[in-house]
């Protein structure tokens, strides 16, 4: 199998990240901490748009349209409530975009392709930094640890 180290971390991350989200509520994910930063809400629409980037090195092209990224593209504002897609809308689209993405990574071979790889890689790794961000942001909205 090939690039089965990316393969085991965007497993991971749909394995944590839907526990870490088990019990949410739609509100719950639009609080956000204290002093700023982005809600729950915004880090999965925004991990969803890193996913496109992904769809694109592996030549799936994108599937998320402008209006979904001027809400949850980098360096956009966190999420208001009148403007944030439903919680479990967008927890269905990352589940759904799964094993598309997990075949392409399995059947590419990068060897060629350094700096594809390199990107690739990189991504995995955003995907689990913002994955690790709500665990923390459930507590802050209340919710007990999930990871046990």
């Amino acid at each position: 199998m090939n690039n089965f180290e990316t393969l085991v971390v965007l497993e991971m991350n749909k394995r944590v990240l839907n526990i870490n989200l088990e019990g949410l509520s739609h509100e719950e994910s639009l609080v956000a901490p204290a002093g700023g930063g982005n809600n729950i809400n915004w880090i999965l629409g925004h991990m969803i748009i890193s996913r496109d980037d992904i769809r694109e090195i592996l030549g799936m092209g994108k599937v998320c349209d402008e209006a979904f990224a001027e809400k949850y593209a980098r360096g956009t504002s966190t999420i208001a409530a009148d403007k944030a897609i439903k919680l479990d809308e967008l927890l269905k689209r990352f589940n759904d975009s799964q094993l598309s993405i997990e075949e392409a990574v399995g059947k590419t071979d990068f060897s060629e392709r350094e700096k594809e790889l390199k990107t690739l890689t990189f991504l995995a790794f955003h995907e689990a930094y913002h994955t690790g961000q709500t665990g923390l942001l459930r507590r802050i909205a209340g919710k007990s640890g999930a990871i046990k």
